[in-house]
């Protein structure tokens, strides 16, 4: 990994909002469903800046999207975290 992406990793996690969705998609054990986030985060963030968030986190490479029917699940990429010296287990 290169200097340039970590830098954008590591400022897409400096935001705690985007922190507090990567926190929550690290204590589910299976991917997690866009609804299921929203939802944790419904009181504290309206639809679109949720979007935004989001997927800020999936440009940096934090969090990768797969589409399921009509449903966007994400999960996180822990491999490319620990790579720049993130424990996710400690977030």
């Amino acid at each position: 990994m290169d200097r340039n992406q970590s830098v954008e990793i590591l400022k897409a996690l400096a935001d705690e909002n985007r922190l507090a969705i990567v926190r929550k998609i690290a204590a589910d054990a299976a991917p997690t469903p866009g609804c299921e986030l929203s939802s944790a985060c419904a009181q504290q963030l309206s639809q679109p800046t949720m979007s935004h968030h989001v997927g800020k986190l999936v440009e940096a490479g934090v969090l990768s999207v797969e589409k399921r029917g009509t449903q966007k699940v994400y999960t996180l990429e822990c491999d490319t975290l620990e790579s720049i010296g993130i424990d996710v287990t400690k977030l």
